[in-house]
């Protein structure tokens, strides 16, 4: 039997991968498509691709079709991502019965978050990870920091990729260990020609970072999400557009892990820093609530889960 897995951005291999791996070990040949070439007849049983899902308009797809969300855009609730599938897999209940559904949109389905898995599931070798860091990156024995900040086409200086906020963010940190690492579309290369701040281009090897790391800074990146699975202190940086990013439609409610520092106020992190990492368990209560409410399942086995219900659908 086959089944069809869509490839479209490169980030967002870390949700699929986990799943075509566990297709594979229960026997389905697999069909690997893309945004731009997929199988549209009846050979294949099922197909899930993933949140960029407004490629699946041009061709819809004949078999039942899921889409899966990459990160924290969850929260935003686009219809249109998943408008014309089947069903939307969503990492939580709660996301289950708020996300809104019919009138051409996709049935939701809690199940879980499949990239979180092999955080969950190696959280007990955090220090063993940290070694493997330090060793890559010839780091000496302070804590290491690592600096996430999303995507954005916003190059001003409200921007936390912004080569000028690195060099105010590694300034102000410097009795730690500072790692960039940028999300995987953003080019600042350029940007560096003067500086040589220690980068991981490696997003293949980014659970390796998180579970190596002591502290994360990032804005809206979904890393705050997966960092803060570990239960490891998270530090935001508001940079004008977080509150709009991270609200939560119809309530009050802002999605908050950890302290949030205001961008233009930078001269703040690193007493914020250090508080987080002389007391990890600071804002503990925070991520605690926020990872039940947000990612639900938070036990190392969202990827069975998922592939049971895709079997339980497609037969």
């Amino acid at each position: 039997m086959k089944f069809q897995v869509v490839y479209d951005l490169k980030q967002y291999d870390s949700v699929l991968i986990p799943i075509e791996d566990e297709l594979r070990k229960r026997g389905w040949d697999i069909v690997k498509g893309s945004a731009s070439s997929y199988n549209t007849d009846n050979s294949v049983r099922g197909s899930i691709g993933c949140q960029t899902g407004g490629w699946i308009d041009k061709n819809p797809m004949k078999s039942p079709s899921f889409l899966i969300f990459h990160g924290v855009s969850f929260i935003k609730q686009w219809a249109k991502f998943y408008k014309n599938w089947d069903y939307v897999i969503v990492p939580s209940k709660f996301w289950e019965t708020s996300i809104r559904s019919g009138s051409g949109l996709a049935t939701p389905l809690g199940l879980g978050w499949s990239k979180s898995d092999l955080l969950l599931n190696n959280k007990d070798k955090k220090e063993e990870f940290g070694d493997l860091i330090r060793k890559r990156h010839n780091l000496d024995e302070l804590p290491i920091v690592l600096f996430a900040p999303t995507y954005s086409k916003n190059k001003s200086s409200q921007y936390p990729g912004n080569a000028a906020q690195l060099r105010t963010v590694v300034k102000c940190l410097p009795k730690y260990n500072v790692i960039f690492m940028p999300h995987v579309m953003c080019d600042l290369k350029s940007s560096f020609d003067d500086y040589k701040p220690r980068v991981s281009h490696e997003y293949t090897k980014k659970h390796e970072y998180l579970l190596g790391a002591d502290i994360l800074i990032s804005d809206t990146s979904s890393l705050v999400f997966e960092f803060a699975l570990l239960d490891k202190p998270v530090v935001m940086l508001n940079n004008t557009s977080i509150h709009n990013y991270l609200a939560i439609r119809g309530t009050d409610e802002i999605v908050e892990l950890g302290d949030i520092v205001p961008i233009n106020n930078l001269g703040l992190l690193g007493d914020v820093v250090k508080k987080n990492i002389e007391n990890p368990s600071i804002n503990r209560d925070k991520r605690a609530f926020w990872t039940d409410k947000c990612l639900g399942y938070c036990d190392g086995n969202s990827t069975k889960r998922i592939v049971d219900k895709l079997e339980e659908i497609c037969g």
